[in-house]
């Protein structure tokens, strides 16, 4: 009781932790007890309240030494003959389970052989990462991020959970065609999220109100998704392979369940927490590996992964690279450190400005990019672009800061041997069979006319007859040329290589899901503007002539009626016109009269030619774009949470390869192939979780390498849900 009072931690953490002999609700009982100077009569070294003392205890267990369990009434009745105690149902109970917790879980009136429950799970394999997710305390970094961002909503004055729901045209609870019908809701059922947020009763979403465990649970969850799911094959986890959620998460989720939570936190506005989150749990992880780069310069790779949107309205495109064509998609600019691994991302709707917007991304997780445990303070970082960012604009960018540098490839139709300054001597490439040349280059910028910037070229003459020019804003005196060529060229096994493993393995490339904003498109917007100034210039100078060409149309326009049905007397036979007699006068008239009015029209025209022409143009580009004033934005919040659980199952796949299998090259579809998928066997008992893989005999290489990483993972004796500590086998 003095170790209690006594203790700094709270004391529901002082009884988890250590072995009290009564409960926490017996404590504040005989505390009070000690406040009144009340008398113990009874010994308090196994506790106060104890039916059953130290004697009957041995008695107890002499009882169960046996292979046959009696039941508790038996054992009452022997309590009774043999030691002349009267023992309730409850007091047994509660014995057999202190005494023999992983044997036996008792019923009232019958024994039963309590032995650790025994599951099968489909791809028991996966719980090697599971192990390696509660190793690094994912689901709690999840979890925590996810709970702060409902207490800060709550904190909001938007996050009222008390708000009166809209039960207009629901029955019981339930939707009805009725509330579908409501004007209100078809207009606002495929509106964009953020357009719903102001009117949402958050009292009706889950997440407002579950617990921290509950979310790691979810967690846990959305990252079993590509496994279970076949990476986005299977649009569903209620079928068999989803039924293995239960053993990876804790709990066997529904699919509706999972598009709840998703569609809840997509409410929440959770996916910018969830981005910045990820550089800085993942950068604690990495930290030491990244300190052990070789190299006087530590990169980091900027590149792109467009996905295609199939849908027929009308919005942002770009050219999507594996079909090779311009449509609409989403595009996911992502940052990668010097292992392959994506630090941060962002998605855009459309075309992504990855050259305007490469320094703003980096200064969101400047924090955690700077703080590299083991690294100089004097280390130089590279940002490695490829040719597609490398405009003029982003290197003088790049020019008004000390922090970053670039490197990056330059066109070969921008190469001229005329803007070449200072063009060195040169060397032979350290590294590889090419010759550099260490010089000056002159560029202009496209945007802004006259304006030229000089910045350090390196030009590689491969041996094999190629050329390469690369631009880095490094010094000479920092970085020789070598040392550039060598970082850059590191982009194909470092970033690349990597990066389209993962696109293969976690199916990067695959949209998620979207909403839709009209808003205006200020491209065209300021098109239009510009054609309507022309339009009207030209209109100013046209006034006699556009006049005069109205009175000729509508002087044809009363003529060609009067002909038309003249025509229609007239019959055409052998290819001629057949006019009778009487209306051939009447017919001729009228025909002179349009000729002539169509000859001073034109004669009118052809004397402001070329303005007409102007003019034409003009008018009818404006009519072209007048549908296009609009377009449709996509929301990318669900995209992005999506990626986010994807990109730290591509951290945990890598984590556990280089860690735990000695940093074997293996992509993640083999890893899922050869590991994951392994059938296991699952035997739980209150304070452990056995999980017995079956061997593949067919793989030995990989069952070898296995057996070394289970061992490993047991010696950590890793926690999973429920506190269970993970023991693995391979059998």
């Amino acid at each position: 009781m003095k170790r209690i009072d006594a203790s700094e931690i709270p004391t529901t953490s002082f009884f988890d932790r250590h072995n009290v002999p009564f409960s926490r609700a017996q404590f504040f009982r005989y505390k009070r007890l000690l406040d009144e100077n009340y008398e113990f009569k009874i010994p308090l070294k196994q506790g106060g309240n104890r039916k059953i003392s130290e004697r009957e205890e041995l008695f107890l267990r002499g009882c169960l030494t046996g292979n046959v369990v009696p039941s508790i009434d038996n054992l009452r009745k022997s309590f009774k003959l043999e030691l002349n105690i009267e023992v309730g149902r409850t007091a047994m109970r509660q014995a057999l389970d202190r005494l023999f917790p992983d044997r036996f879980r008792l019923r009232p009136g019958r024994p039963f052989n309590c032995a650790p429950v025994g599951s099968t799970n489909s791809l028991g394999g996966f719980e090697l990462i599971v192990a390696v997710a509660y190793y690094l305390k994912w689901p709690e970094r999840a979890g925590k991020v996810i709970s702060d961002a409902v207490r800060d909503h709550k904190r909001s004055q938007r996050g009222d959970v008390h708000a009166v729901p809209d039960l207009k045209g629901r029955h019981a609870g339930k939707f009805t065609s009725h509330y579908s019908k409501r004007a209100d809701i078809r207009a606002s059922r495929f509106a964009s999220v953020s357009q719903k947020r102001d009117r949402k009763n958050w009292g009706s979403m889950n997440i407002m109100h579950e617990q921290v465990t509950t979310l790691e649970r979810k967690s846990l969850a959305m990252l079993s998704l590509p496994i279970v799911t076949g990476n986005g094959q299977v649009r569903s986890v209620n079928l068999p392979l989803g039924q293995n959620m239960g053993n990876l998460c804790g709990f066997n989720y529904k699919q509706a369940t999972i598009s709840k939570f998703l569609g809840e936190m997509k409410y929440l506005g959770i996916a910018d927490r969830l981005l910045r989150d990820l550089p800085e749990f993942w950068q604690k992880c990495w930290g030491k590996d990244v300190s052990r780069l070789s190299g006087p310069v530590l990169s980091y790779y900027i590149d792109g992964n467009t996905k295609a949107v199939w849908s027929s309205k009308r919005i942002k495109q770009n050219k999507v690279t594996m079909l090779g064509r311009v449509m609409g998609c989403l595009e996911q600019v992502f940052i990668h450190d010097g292992l392959g691994h994506p630090v941060y991302f962002e998605t855009y709707s459309g075309n992504a400005p990855v050259g305007e917007h490469i320094l703003a991304l980096f200064e969101k997780i400047e924090s955690t990019i700077l703080e590299v445990p083991g690294s100089k303070a004097s280390v130089c970082r590279a940002i490695i672009m490829d040719a597609a960012s490398n405009s003029v604009r982003t290197l003088r960018t790049f020019a008004a800061q000390k922090k970053y540098h670039y490197i990056t490839t330059l066109d070969d139709n921008q190469w001229s041997e005329r803007r070449v300054r200072n063009p060195g001597h040169p060397i032979r490439y350290q590294y590889g069979k090419a010759t550099l040349r260490d010089l000056d280059f002159e560029l202009q910028d496209s945007t802004d006319k006259g304006y030229m910037i000089v910045v350090r070229a390196i030009k590689i003459n491969w041996d094999n007859g190629k050329q390469t020019v690369l631009l880095t804003s490094l010094s000479k005196a920092v970085v020789d040329a070598s040392e550039v060529v060598w970082s850059y060229f590191q982009r194909w096994p470092a970033q690349e290589l990597r990066f389209r493993d993962k696109k293969a393995g976690l199916s990067l490339n695959r949209v998620c899901g979207y909403g839709k904003t009209l808003v205006t498109n200020e491209r065209v917007k300021d098109k239009l503007d510009k054609l309507t100034q022309k339009k009207e210039r030209l209109e100013k100078e046209l006034t006699e002539p556009i006049a005069a060409i109205r009175a000729h149309d509508k002087a044809l326009a009363a003529l060609i009626p009067k002909e038309r049905r003249l025509r229609e007397k007239t019959a055409i036979k052998e290819g001629k016109r057949k006019i009778p007699r009487t209306i051939q006068k009447q017919f001729a008239e009228i025909s002179d009269k349009i000729r002539f009015r169509e000859s001073d029209r034109r004669k009118v025209e052809t004397n402001y030619k070329k303005q007409f022409k102007s003019y034409r143009k003009t008018q009818k580009e404006w009519l072209r774009l007048q549908s296009k004033k609009t377009v449709y934005q996509l929301d990318v919040e669900l995209d992005q949470i999506m990626t986010y659980y994807r990109a730290s199952l591509a951290h945990l796949c890598a984590y556990f390869i280089q860690h735990f299998l000695d940093g074997r090259p293996l992509s993640l579809i083999m890893l899922f192939q050869r590991v994951a998928h392994l059938q296991g066997t699952i035997q739980e008992s209150k304070y452990e979780r056995k999980v017995a893989l079956v061997a593949n005999k067919q793989d030995p290489e990989m069952m070898k390498l296995l057996g070394q990483a289970i061992v490993k993972i047991n010696e950590l004796k890793i926690k999973g849900h429920g506190g269970k500590v993970y023991h693995f086998s391979l059998v």
